[in-house]
């Protein structure tokens, strides 16, 4: 089994497999008002309703202002086009780095959920893109410490601009990467300083982190869309609820079939699994692509608000993992005690 998991794909069949997302990306985009379900526009709605009927400079200043006024600077036809070059670019991206089976097992069924999520105006687009420039950024021959960094300043400049909780996600990946890259005693004192940090941390800091479930759940409960929302198993309560709470959504997303056994649920829960499989697989814990794929998930824990949003959102990122490289590790070098390492990159696949 091992070794089918490892099993090296040809160009050839990573090219007809790249061409076969295409055709699929293809259709769906074609034919998905005449099969999906409303809700699945509902964000794009919101957009063009924003751009049709209101003044986006003085409207109050949120994600969707924010993303509405680039769909309306470049004008309806050139938003498609730039949702579609978006798209084809993640084909293009993990058909190339799509180097064994597993890889591309998880590339067929991440393709299938990201176009039926993905192509039409939202502000996962943007997200997409961003995320397109950090696996572009982590291939630069820079140390890791730097690409990490400019994976956190682009994320910030995000938060800044269009979504104010992505300051949370670069902040995890700042914790994580001190902790990944410190050992031993530094390590262990790192951790429990943060620990206290978070203690330290004032409880409604803590509460409208939890709150924002419950409050959209409140919403939209009784709508068509609502079949999927989960609320906090806790009522929130400062830092004391935050973490069962963000536990229990994790064994919502990661268990949903035992909730609620229909094709979405599974098919959710098998891409959740499919990815940890395949990050955990690489055995590179310290990449910052890694950090970002942990952060994001994180951060989603404490106040996705059901499982249909955590799954659109998983697709925007999940795509990340196979900008993370394989290391090999355990490899024996030489008989020879004495014998001196490898290079850096012996224990690298590209």
């Amino acid at each position: 089994m091992r070794s089918l998991f490892d099993k090296r794909i040809a160009p050839d069949i990573r090219l007809i497999c790249g061409i076969l997302m295409l055709v699929l990306t293809a259709l769906i985009y074609m034919y998905q008002r005449a099969f999906l379900p409303s809700y699945f526009f509902t964000d794009e709605t919101t957009i063009i309703d924003l751009m049709k009927y209101t003044d986006l400079s003085l409207a109050e200043q949120n994600s969707f202002v924010s993303t509405a006024v680039i769909f309306s600077f470049l004008g309806s036809a050139w938003s498609q086009v730039l949702l579609l070059v978006a798209t084809c670019s993640v084909i293009f991206y993990i058909s190339r780095k799509s180097l064994r089976l597993v890889d591309l097992a998880f590339a067929g069924v991440l393709m299938l959920s990201f176009t039926l999520f993905n192509l039409k105006l939202s502000k996962e687009i943007i997200v997409i893109l961003l995320n397109l420039l950090v696996c572009y950024v982590c291939t630069w021959r820079i140390s890791n410490h730097g690409k990490t960094a400019l994976v956190i300043a682009i994320y910030l400049l995000y938060a800044w601009q269009f979504r104010i909780y992505y300051v949370l996600i670069a902040a995890i990946m700042v914790v994580m990467h001190i902790v990944f890259s410190t050992r031993g005693k530094l390590r262990a004192v790192i951790v429990l300083g943060i620990m206290a940090a978070c203690l330290v941390l004032p409880g409604d800091f803590w509460n409208q982190l939890q709150q924002a479930r419950d409050i959209i759940n409140m919403e939209r409960e009784g709508l068509s869309d609502s079949k999927t929302i989960f609320s906090n198993v806790l009522t929130p309560n400062g830092i004391m609820t935050a973490f069962p709470n963000a536990g229990f959504a994790a064994l919502r997303f990661y268990f949903a079939p035992i909730f609620s056994l229909r094709v979405q649920e599974i098919f959710l829960s098998f891409t959740l699994w499919l990815l940890t499989f395949l990050m955990f697989r690489r055995h590179n814990h310290k990449h910052p692509l890694f950090l970002l794929l942990v952060a994001n998930f994180a951060i989603q824990t404490f106040f996705e608000p059901d499982l249909g949003s955590f799954f659109r959102h998983l697709t925007a990122y999940a795509f990340c993992v196979f900008g993370i490289d394989y290391l090999q590790p355990g490899r024996i070098l030489s008989r020879h005690p004495a014998a001196a390492p490898a290079p850096a990159h012996f224990y690298r696949e590209t």
